[in-house]
């Protein structure tokens, strides 16, 4: 596991800093980015139409790019002219998804009271920050997750939207929850520095370093909450809705979860358990695809989903990784 040599930075707005009487809150949006420049430009123009009515509200967005042929680098600097909040530009030469997301916060804790993550290929809502500060605010919480909705870039086939592929699981506002995933999550400077660790540059290229830290985040005593209305909007490109694709994920997931709870986990998840669990995702998925396949294409993937997810936990097992993100969709 890596363990950050350079040490966390100062945190916070001073007392003195004042709007209207109130302390001025600093978020910094980090956004890390690879050969996405179209996906980029799309976000920034979502973060200029924010709604911030608090005045004491300081907003400004980091952005890492991931390329060292610096493919970010005129979205940036044509944003820059026209973007209202202050934006940095920042290069990560080293290729990994932690190693950006590392950078970002560098980037950002020179003042910051906290970071708020988005992805590269989302939107937000008008409120969305504003109501992560909200419910940031009437809970006290170290970190404030919220929902990640799907737009389409061209309509999917009819199998992939009655499967319900891309839906993902919502809470109450203020429900408390034991993860968070940097599509979307506000979290405290505070709490960041109480983390001897930060994201797991040893997971570059296999996703799920930001399941992995939170995890550790929540067990190390910091409270994650649910804000349900404060919705971003991730979007799909068609190389993502075939079924190769939901399978290359499943079985992505199914290693990098291995990779977790045998090696990052203390203590760490006993091999005859991971074992037995992918083995039992297998064999059910088996008879779910056969069983699905009464209902069409979409129960079949389901079924096959399963089955990905336990061949992964079991080639996690003997310490494969699939580094599913060498390669980036969408454009």
């Amino acid at each position: 596991m890596l363990r950050l040599a350079r040490p966390i930075l100062k945190l916070g707005s001073s007392a003195t800093d004042l709007v209207d009487g109130k302390s001025l809150v600093r978020i910094d949006v980090c956004v890390i980015t690879y050969q996405r420049p179209k996906g980029l430009q799309r976000l920034l123009g979502g973060l200029q139409q924010l709604d911030l009515p608090d005045p004491s509200l300081d907003v400004r967005v980091v952005v890492v790019d991931n390329d060292p042929a610096e493919s970010a680098r005129v979205v940036c600097s044509d944003a820059s002219r026209w973007l209202r909040h202050p934006l940095r530009y920042r290069v990560e030469k080293r290729r990994g998804i932690p190693q950006a997301r590392n950078t970002a916060i560098a980037a950002a804790m020179d003042g910051a009271d906290f970071i708020a993550f988005i992805d590269d290929d989302e939107v937000p809502d008008a409120g969305w920050l504003g109501e992560l500060l909200r419910v940031q605010r009437s809970s006290g919480a170290d970190a404030v997750a919220g929902p990640c909705e799907t737009v389409f870039e061209e309509n999917p086939p009819r199998w992939i939207e009655s499967g319900g592929f891309f839906e993902r699981p919502r809470h109450a506002t203020g429900a408390r929850i034991a993860y968070a995933y940097t599509h979307n999550v506000l979290v405290s400077t505070r709490a960041l520095a109480g983390m001897n660790r930060l994201f797991d540059e040893g997971m570059a290229l296999t996703g799920s370093s930001d399941t992995e830290f939170f995890e550790r985040f929540a067990r190390h005593g910091q409270r994650i909450v649910w804000a349900d209305g404060a919705i971003v909007r991730e979007w799909v490109p068609p190389t993502r809705t075939t079924l190769a694709w939901l399978l290359q994920r499943s079985f992505r997931v199914g290693t990098a979860t291995s990779l977790i709870e045998r090696t990052r986990r203390r203590p760490p998840v006993r091999a005859g358990r991971v074992l037995l669990h992918g083995a039992w995702c297998v064999a059910k998925g088996g008879g779910l695809a056969l069983l699905g396949s009464l209902r069409g294409r979409a129960g079949v993937a389901c079924g096959l989903r399963l089955v990905a997810t336990g061949l992964g936990r079991l080639a996690g097992l003997t310490g494969y990784r699939y580094e599913e993100y060498r390669a980036s969709h969408g454009s």
